[in-house]
């Protein structure tokens, strides 16, 4: 299943604490992606977010994985992990 990770800095965190580890986020991000988990990547218009897409069974588990991230364990960015689902409303098109 592919989950949508909106990961996004933590209000109040020291954004020297942040820089400290992005690098060692990066990396940790990065061996996700080699192990089949981080799919998708991306930056947005606000520069303190990005966007995963993880392939898990669930949030919950997207969100473990997540959790081994150096600033997700340490509370410097704040998570949120949504199921996506096929899109099946085109079959209304169809009269199905």
């Amino acid at each position: 299943m592919k989950v949508l990770a909106i990961i996004d800095v933590a209000r109040g965190a020291r954004m020297e604490a942040v820089r400290e580890q992005l690098a060692h986020e990066i990396r940790g991000s990065w061996h996700l992606y080699e192990a089949g988990v981080l799919r998708e990547a991306y930056a947005t218009a606000t520069p303190t977010r990005v966007v995963f897409v993880i392939e898990a069974d669930d949030p919950k588990a997207a969100l473990a994985h997540l959790n081994g991230l150096p600033m997700v364990s340490a509370g410097l960015v704040d998570v949120e992990c949504i199921e996506l689902r096929p899109f099946v409303n085109w079959s209304l098109l169809f009269g199905g």
